[in-house]
């Protein structure tokens, strides 16, 4: 099952339920992004594995975003992006391989992503190389101490597939450090199912 997807898929009633929680998460991603991470005009925004790319939809929206990218590996998920804002760039792509040249965004993003990834050292390495001196990179990923902390208990259930893998606040931290990315901040969302680490590459 796509995690984007949720149980029932598009048109069913889980799926109208689920987008209706997940837009207002998006909502509040992009306010806090716009806050924190675009401090000029003309900014170049990635949300790297975007699913149905709503958010990627706000920053279009938004004056001092000049440009704004969903990439996905999953081609039925940019088709619902599309058909939803058929002026919204969408690329299929690998997030261990993202297709643009190094040094391209100033905010590279994904919430929701990683924890799906066998290698995901290896994909915020990528969103590290595309993102600008001095640029940013967001990732948020569901938190081990929230509500999803049972999730390791049915890691191999469907729900607990769905779920992906949780982080705890060092983890977490440790995934940007790692890399040499300042973190500038950690923040929890969505009543703590989720936890998401803002970091500036130096």
């Amino acid at each position: 099952m796509r995690s984007w997807s949720f149980f029932g898929g598009p048109g069913s009633l889980s799926y109208w339920l689920f987008d209706h929680v997940r837009t207002r998460v998006n909502n509040s991603l992009v306010t806090y992004l716009l806050e924190n991470a675009i401090k000029q005009d003309s900014r170049r925004v990635l949300e790297a594995g975007s699913g149905t790319a709503y958010a990627s939809s706000l920053f279009a929206r938004t004056c001092r975003v000049s440009l704004s990218v969903a990439v996905d590996i999953d081609i039925e998920a940019l088709r619902h992006a599309r058909d939803r804002d058929p002026k919204l760039p969408v690329i299929v792509g690998d997030l261990h391989a993202l297709p643009f040249r190094s040094e391209s965004f100033d905010l590279v993003w994904n919430s929701s992503t990683i924890e799906h990834l066998a290698r995901p050292d290896s994909a915020l390495a990528e969103m590290q190389r595309v993102s600008r001196r001095h640029g940013y990179v967001f990732v948020g990923v569901p938190y081990r101490d929230g509500p999803l902390g049972f999730q390791h208990w049915i890691a191999d259930s469907s729900v607990g597939v769905w779920i992906g893998r949780v982080f705890g606040r060092e983890e977490v931290g440790r995934l940007a450090e790692k890399l040499g990315l300042r973190v500038v901040s950690i923040r929890f969302y969505f009543l703590r199912f989720f936890i998401g680490v803002l970091a500036q590459r130096v």
